[in-house]
């Protein structure tokens, strides 16, 4: 697969990590998995991958959109910035703050996001004119009305048309009271239609790949007071529930374990793989059967991705204890084979926990180029993190007797 690759990268002009200046082959001591690590900014400086439902490279593969904080947080640091890589030219550039978790459309190379302050509002930007954003649309008055918009999506989804964005806001009311609300936001024009809005915590909505009118979203802090008074009176985990136009909502339980974390979509939009639990495995929900499977045999999954054949999976793990900065490492586990390798084997942690990081330094791994790679973010010791890009088929390899 590499040799076909770098015959591509001839062809079109688009270097790949193998081949680019702004990567440096990294080879895990433990395992001998070989990765290339960004090497923009200074070493010191932090480069991450984006979070595991956004997918960080394109499809044509020019483009890697990453986040970068200059300075590492032992030592002080700056402001948090989108930037993308240029894996045409060998060159990154800024694409400022969003303000939240951007859509990357990976086939057509450009991002959707919205903002909340520095004027508000809906914007995109294409990846090979980075730094002009392009207004689509203001905040949607169905929501200001509401009362104080605290955010407006988790991480943003579009439409299969990319007209219409999926939203997971969360608004204080005059009186105080926090309302969630799901719902389809047309770009073009600021029109919102609400889908409902529920009183528990919920978030981390995801619209199916394949359909308009099916999202996935989370009762986020399910383990807190208002969750186990669901549990205890349905006998079920409220973590994952299915949300669709007209107000309609149903829980999905994790029938195994009872317990569920950090769920994303197949790509084929045909299911949806979860996190049993903090150090648990990686779980799989069949939209059409009802039928749940353990997918991974890594026992310590916390995020997970699979990749666009449902063959393999990328997890990462925290050996030790969880804090914002804790140890960590990265797996990839061949379902047919049902053998694992880790991409990178356990890292120091990060940041001590009596002061954990601000920066959200999980590795989150995840399937790109149409799972010919993973992107992952990889801690450092001394305060910095790194973001690596695996080659795909070096793992089959090693996972196939």
């Amino acid at each position: 697969m590499i040799a076909n690759l770098m015959l591509a990268a001839a062809l079109t002009g688009v270097h790949t990590p193998e081949t680019s200046k702004l990567f440096e082959r990294r080879t895990d001591p433990e395992s001998g998995v070989v990765s290339y690590s960004l090497v923009y900014g200074a070493p010191d400086d932090n480069r991450q991958s984006l979070y595991f439902v956004t997918k960080s490279m394109t499809e044509d593969g020019r483009f890697l959109v990453f986040n970068y904080t200059k300075g590492n947080e032992r030592k002080g640091r700056g402001p948090r910035k989108l930037m993308v890589a240029d894996l045409l030219k060998d060159e990154v550039h800024e694409l400022g703050d969003p303000g939240m978790i951007p859509f990357v459309d990976c086939k057509k190379d450009y991002i959707v996001y919205g903002r909340l302050k520095q004027n508000p509002g809906f914007y995109r930007q294409n990846l090979d004119d980075p730094g002009r954003e392009i207004k689509l649309c203001d905040i949607p008055g169905a929501l200001t009305e509401m009362g104080r918009v605290r955010y407006l999506a988790t991480h943003l989804t579009l439409t299969r048309d990319r007209s219409k964005a999926f939203l997971d806001a969360s608004v204080i009311a005059p009186n105080g009271a926090t309302n969630y609300v799901q719902g389809l936001l047309t770009l073009a024009n600021g029109v919102f239609e609400s889908w409902g809005t529920t009183d528990f915590f919920c978030n981390h909505g995801q619209l199916n790949p394949v359909r308009d009118d099916l999202a996935l979203c989370a009762w986020e802090e399910a383990w807190l007071k208002p969750g186990q008074a669901y549990r205890k009176k349905t006998g079920w985990y409220p973590r994952m529930w299915l949300v669709e136009p007209g107000g309609k909502r149903t829980l999905v339980p994790a029938r195994d374990r009872n317990c569920a974390s950090h769920e994303v979509w197949d790509d084929d939009g045909k299911g949806f793989s979860w996190c049993g639990r903090p150090g648990d495995y990686v779980y799989h929900h069949d939209l059409a059967t009802g039928r749940q499977e353990r997918w991974c045999g890594i026992a310590g999954a916390r995020h997970n991705n699979v990749s666009p054949d449902n063959r393999y999976v990328v997890c990462d793990e925290a050996p030790e204890r969880w804090w914002r900065g804790c140890k960590w490492r990265v797996a990839f586990w061949n379902r047919e084979t049902e053998r694992g390798v880790w991409i990178y084997s356990t890292r120091p942690a990060l940041m001590p926990r009596e002061k954990q990081s601000r920066l959200h330094p999980d590795p989150h791994p995840h399937f790109v180029m149409n799972g010919r790679y993973v992107v992952c973010t990889a801690n450092n010791a001394d305060g910095h993190m790194d973001l690596y890009v695996t080659p795909v088929d070096q793992l089959v390899k090693m996972t196939t007797p």
